[in-house]
């Protein structure tokens, strides 16, 4: 069992709005998340790009760009919110509960800066601050000016690879009018599945699936 959790602070889940940051838009379209993910993903831009600019004072804008496209995307959020130890209080409809992972990938994406936004606005920026440093701290202490910014088929390749495993096949398949790909991919008896309208990305989203599965073995 995976034991890389983060451990919330107990003050976070006594706050009216946090606990309004796991409600999806599913339950209810009245109080839902939506305008905290809102403002969420921009406290967590600009912290995230206060803390590059400050530490790497080398790089260039392209540079400082592709390194927080490295930590802020949806693939890596929805990995951080699944190792929540409050995970377990999102609240969605039991239709979009049975989604596949692929579309939950955002909603996990979303609850996530959804918390942002509610520490922002129950606490202040400082303490968003700290609590945005805390989900992020491995992503920060494995950044500097050389790293090679590896994408997911990357990545799982390397991890299977350390376990001695082959890297899997993607199989991808284009509508009609070839401006949308399914990717699939069968491993360890389970099959993994994505579409976007980029080849390339719809193999990225799962590669990071089976990353999100191997985290969680």
């Amino acid at each position: 069992m995976n034991q890389n959790f983060l451990k919330i602070k107990q003050s976070y889940l006594d706050l009216p709005l946090f606990k309004e940051a796991f409600i999806h838009k599913s339950v209810s379209s009245n109080k839902n998340n939506e305008r905290l993910e809102f403002l969420g993903d921009a406290v967590l831009e600009i912290i995230v790009s206060e803390y590059l600019f400050h530490r790497f004072e080398g790089l260039d804008e392209g540079k400082l760009t592709q390194m927080r496209a490295s930590i802020v995307n949806t693939q890596s959020l929805a990995r951080i919110f699944m190792q929540l130890d409050c995970k377990d209080l999102l609240q969605t409809s039991k239709g979009t509960n049975k989604l596949d992972e692929t579309h939950k990938l955002s909603i996990y994406a979303g609850t996530l800066e959804a918390c942002i936004g509610a520490i922002f606005l129950e606490l202040g920026f400082e303490e968003s601050k700290r609590f945005i440093f805390h989900l992020f701290e491995i992503n920060f202490t494995n950044l500097n000016e050389s790293s090679e910014l590896k994408d997911a088929k990357s990545r799982l390749q390397e991890a299977l690879q350390a376990k001695g495993v082959q890297p899997p096949k993607y199989s991808v398949a284009s509508n009609k009018e070839g401006n949308s790909f399914d990717c699939s991919v069968r491993f360890n008896g389970e099959t993994f599945h994505a579409s976007d309208s980029i080849k390339k990305e719809a193999e990225q989203k799962v590669a990071e699936l089976i990353l999100l599965k191997l985290d969680k073995s």
